[in-house]
């Protein structure tokens, strides 16, 4: 009887410390920077290239990718940092110009693109809208 009731208590301390210990722990989750790429009258951008960098000396973050259907790029960070957003699409036009045999192919490069920036917390989501128009 003494046994059962003091494996009772021991097993009752370690299922308290075991939640005490977990409900402590404090370690930060990784932040999200969401950005949303749209142009000027506000049409989400599908596919447009986005690339967040540092630009600190002592910090090496690059992280490249496309725009999803909804316009919207998503990536984690483990560390707060603040990074550069720039976004880029580039449409390209091909035309024939002439006639057979002697047709040449043109081709057009037009391109659009925004800059900005985010600063990521930890457990947070940081959201930034960049808008893209005609590049300089």
């Amino acid at each position: 009887m003494l046994k059962k009731a003091l494996f009772g208590v021991i097993a009752l301390s370690t299922l308290f410390s075991g939640v005490l210990i977990t409900s402590c722990d404090n370690t930060p989750g990784p932040g999200t920077a969401e950005v949303k790429v749209r142009d000027n009258s506000g049409q989400i951008q599908k596919q447009v290239h986005v690339k967040l960098f540092c630009t600190e000396p002592e910090c090496v973050v690059v992280r490249e990718g496309r725009t999803n259907d909804l316009g919207v790029y998503t990536q984690t960070f483990d560390l707060p940092v603040v990074l550069r957003v720039r976004a880029v699409r580039y449409d390209t036009t091909t035309t024939l110009v002439g006639l057979p045999p002697n047709q040449i192919k043109k081709t057009t490069v037009d391109s659009i693109c925004g800059e900005g920036f985010i600063q990521v917390e930890n457990d947070e989501v940081a959201s930034e809208t960049i808008t893209i128009l005609s590049c300089n």
